[in-house]
């Protein structure tokens, strides 16, 4: 489990994850007969996709293919595409190519390393800039209870706002008004659509809290960003649930022309030791 967010404006995109990864210990139960998770609180979930393109991705959902992590394999994939790779990309390189590279790699050659993909949920969302474009685009590959979905395209160019995945549920509460419950209280009710369309019409953009902007510079955005993750992190920190979203809070952006940034990340060895000192 985790969350990730995106908040896309005119002058970047930001990406933040939390480091939880979570998986059942080894088919122990508790007393009541339900799964014991193990929830380690180190996982990487955001990644620098390409060295010399402004590139990036993050993952929810599943944490491994068989035996190797998501953040191993993109880091394959980024050696794959990168100048020296087996498929690297040329200057006018689109958003598009690298989505249907990634799509290949990760979910028609990889995926098929795990065991039992029944029921199994994945995200693998991709930022970035097309070769020539000013304003970036925002791509999802999904695995939905073990079904490979076709690469979804979230945001165009044009597009601005907020978008995440994983546990979602607390940022859909903080921007819609609600839940994601609410369509089914309303219709046990027999509050159905069909019934009262002007009503479901009206709730979404009358209870919509509106937090982005298209204008908002790079720090707002990477502010904002940083809070809806860690919001849902300690949410997650209050609920009679485990932790499944914890650890750090890792950020990063890209950008036209500084391409990919980190803007906080976790470190194996003390930061003193890991001088970066580039930024946005």
């Amino acid at each position: 489990m985790t969350v990730c967010v995106c908040v896309k404006v005119n002058e970047c995109m930001v990406f933040a994850a939390d480091s939880a990864s979570s998986f059942d210990a080894g088919g122990a139960k508790d007393s009541n007969g339900d799964p014991i998770q193990q929830v380690y609180r180190h996982g990487n979930k955001l990644f620098q996709l390409h060295r010399q393109y402004p590139i990036m991705g993050m993952t929810a959902g599943l944490g491994n293919f068989g035996q190797a992590s998501i953040a191993m394999m993109a880091k394959q994939f980024r050696h794959m595409i990168g100048a020296k790779g087996t498929n690297p990309l040329g200057s006018d390189y689109k958003m598009e190519d690298v989505v249907a590279l990634a799509q290949k790699f990760f979910l028609e050659e990889e995926f098929k390393n795990v065991p039992d993909a029944s029921g199994v949920g994945f995200e693998f969302w991709i930022g970035g800039y097309s070769s020539g474009e000013k304003l970036p685009e925002l791509w999802k590959l999904s695995v939905f209870n073990g079904n490979v979905l076709p690469p979804a395209l979230v945001a165009e160019t044009s597009d601005i706002g907020i978008f995440c995945g994983g546990q979602r549920d607390p940022i859909q509460r903080l921007i819609g008004g609600f839940g994601w419950k609410l369509e089914k209280i309303l219709n046990d009710h027999g509050v159905t659509q069909d019934k009262f369309p002007k009503l479901y019409e009206s709730v979404a953009p009358e209870l919509l809290l509106p937090l982005v902007s298209p204008v908002m510079p790079i720090q707002d955005a990477i502010d904002l960003t940083e809070f809806l993750a860690d919001m849902t992190k300690k949410v997650f920190r209050f609920r009679a649930v485990p932790e499944y979203v914890s650890g750090d809070i890792d950020v990063a952006t890209v950008t036209k022309y500084e391409n990919f940034r980190w803007i906080k990340r976790k470190y194996y060895y003390p930061q003193a030791l890991n001088q970066q000192v580039d930024h946005v």
